[in-house]
């Protein structure tokens, strides 16, 4: 895999909702599934779903405590990376979608 292909994919699995608040909230430090889950008002198996992607993709790490994993960042400066999007989209606004005014004139379709 090229540098380019490793990055993209890295950026297409943080790149998911869910992911980005699972990120978000590790950010803040180490927490167990039962924790995110709570946060997060996700189902056990959805949550658990996501940290498998994020863990395959090297971006969090677990460690099993009794009957609890634990999940948290492999790099510090992941939490800056989350943190510093989140500033640029504010900034930029990109990717918004435009409103498209589909009517045409004597047409009563409404707009999507």
């Amino acid at each position: 895999m090229t540098a380019d292909e490793d990055l993209a994919r890295f950026l297409k699995c943080i790149g998911e909702p869910t992911r980005l608040q699972i990120l978000k909230l590790l950010a803040e430090g180490e927490k167990c599934v039962g924790e995110l889950t709570s946060v997060l008002n996700k189902e056990q198996s959805l949550v658990s779903h996501h940290l498998r992607a994020l863990r395959e993709c090297s971006i969090v790490t677990e460690r099993q405590e009794a009957q609890k994993v634990y999940y948290k960042l492999t790099q510090v400066r992941l939490a800056g990376f989350i943190s510093d999007c989140g500033a640029l989209t504010e900034e930029l606004s990109p990717c918004k979608p435009k409103e498209i005014n589909y009517e045409r004139k004597g047409d009563q379709r409404s707009r999507l």
